[in-house]
Parts: structure tokens; C-alpha cells; sequence
């Protein structure tokens, strides 16, 4: 896999999929064919992290080509991070709450022998050893990937879902705070609380065309469970009136904002973040 990393390179691959392979993509997307044919999937995530394209823009080109009914799952998929964005943004002490955690569980299992099998590729589960190679050697996984390695991470491997969500941050290409950190709690089964993702061994070896067999999971866990809920803070957006007077700042998940919100506008300093 080659993600390049220009605009020019996301907007070349967002018109080969549209025009070449969006059609098939609701019968084909759940399908993990490996690193060498990713046709069935866009690959767009990690320029939509990135600001480089936006969902709109995805959007936008998708349904010039296809009716939204034709079109609605591949629209749904695209608007996930969106959601995960702004759930996020209305609870910020998920976010707090999970990197105090991580600190504490990273010394606990500095040392734990499970854990570096587990980060090495080193399991006696060949499936979940190939996607660690593939993650680090590719910086992206299928999302139907993600979820069977989440799970085996947190139901087989007994490990803790913090640990394996900052692996994933520190390899995707794609990862950002919320879709990634929220996926992996939906995953252990405290995100939606008492629903938990459970990999399993006809789910894994179908959807990746028989290329894994004699799969031993732990197929029958129960959710992991928390006490802490999280309600919705109550926040209002505005920008200043007079944006001359203004800084703006620019972190790398707005790599394009020369063609965002602000293009037309002056500021007083530009901050780059990277």
C-alpha cells in the first residue's frame, strides 16, 4: 500500500474509487483480501484524518456519481468519524479519564510477557500476528481487521483495551482521539455498555477468504464493565467578528485549510502544530 502525500495524491485516489469501484463497495466492503488488494475499500481515511479531504468533499463526489440509495452505506461509513468527532468533543473527560488510565496500565504491563508477544507478532493466533506485521509495515489495517484484533487483544489475550488502542495510535496512519479510542471501547463493551464485539472464528476465516484456519478464540466473553458515564456538555461555537485580530492555529488533522472555513479570511499569526 502507497499513500501519497500530497492533495493531488488524495484527490487521484478518491476519483479512482468513486469511478472504478464505489459500486461494488456495500457487497464488498466487510472483505479483508490483505495488503496487496485493497480495491473493495476507498483508503481514504488517512487523508480524511489528515484534513487533506473532507468528508463533504467525499461525499459530495460520491453521490455526483451514484443516487444516495445506492450510495447510503459507503455515506454512513464516511459520517462514523464525524459522529465519533463530535461525541467526543461533547465529552472531553473520556478522553482525560483514558489517558490517566493508559499512564497507570502502561507501567503495570511494562514488563508483561503476554503484552510484547502481543505487540511483536508473537501470539499463537497466526491471523492476529499477520495484522500486527501488516499494521506496522503498512500503517493501516481493514476496519473489519480492526475489530477482530481488537477483540482478540481484549477477550482473547486478556489484555487491557487501553494498551491496544495507543498501539494502534502510534501505527495508523489513519488514527485520530475519537474514532480510534471509541472504537476500541465499543469493542470492549463500554461504549454502548453490556454490547461488546466478539471475533469469531467462521466471521474471520469468510471474510478473508479462507487465508485463516484453525482460529482458537475466546468466543463466549462477557463485556468488560465501567461506573463512570459520561453526559453531554452543553457547548456554543462562534467566531470572532474581526478575525485580523486573531491567531489561528493548525494541527496536522487540517493539513488543507488554505480550502476550509477560514480561506478567505486574514489573521493576525498562523501557528503550525506538527
Amino acid at each position: 500500500m502507497n499513500f501519497g502525500t500530497s492533495r493531488a495524491s488524495a484527490i487521484e485516489n478518491l476519483n479512482r474509487f468513486v469511478d472504478q469501484n464505489l459500486f461494488e463497495y456495500s457487497r464488498l466492503r466487510n472483505f479483508d483480501y490483505g495488503p496487496n488488494n485493497r480495491s473493495n475499500i476507498s483508503c481514504l481515511s488517512p487523508y480524511i484524518t489528515h484534513g487533506i479531504i473532507s468528508e463533504l468533499e467525499v461525499i459530495k463526489k460520491s453521490l455526483n456519481k451514484f443516487s444516495f440509495s445506492k450510495n447510503e452505506k459507503f455515506i454512513q461509513e464516511v459520517l462514523w468519524r464525524t459522529y465519533w468527532k463530535g461525541w467526543l468533543e461533547l465529552r472531553p473527560a473520556v478522553w482525560t479519564d483514558y489517558l490517566n488510565e493508559l499512564k497507570k496500565i502502561r507501567e503495570e504491563f511494562k514488563d508483561d510477557a503476554g503484552y510484547k508477544k502481543a505487540i511483536e507478532g508473537n501470539t499463537n493466533i497466526e491471523s492476529f500476528n499477520e495484522w500486527v506485521n501488516e499494521l506496522k509495515e503498512n500503517n493501516y489495517l481493514h476496519n473489519h481487521a480492526r475489530m477482530w484484533f481488537a477483540s482478540i487483544w481484549v477477550f482473547t489475550l486478556e489484555l487491557p483495551w487501553q494498551l491496544g488502542a495507543e498501539f494502534f495510535m502510534k501505527h495508523l496512519y489513519d488514527g485520530d482521539a475519537a474514532t480510534n479510542t471509541l472504537g476500541w471501547r465499543w469493542v470492549a463493551g463500554i461504549q454502548t455498555q453490556g454490547k461488546n464485539y466478539l471475533a469469531s472464528e467462521w466471521n474471520i476465516k469468510k471474510f478473508t477468504n479462507n487465508r485463516f484456519s484453525n482460529i482458537k478464540l475466546n468466543e463466549n466473553a462477557p463485556p468488560k464493565t465501567s461506573n463512570k458515564t459520561y453526559a453531554a456538555s452543553k457547548l456554543e461555537f462562534s467566531n470572532p467578528q474581526n478575525l485580523e485580530e486573531k491567531n489561528l492555529y493548525i494541527f496536522e488533522n487540517n493539513l488543507s485549510f488554505e480550502i476550509g472555513d477560514f480561506k478567505d479570511q486574514k489573521f493576525k499569526k498562523n501557528f503550525f502544530n506538527f
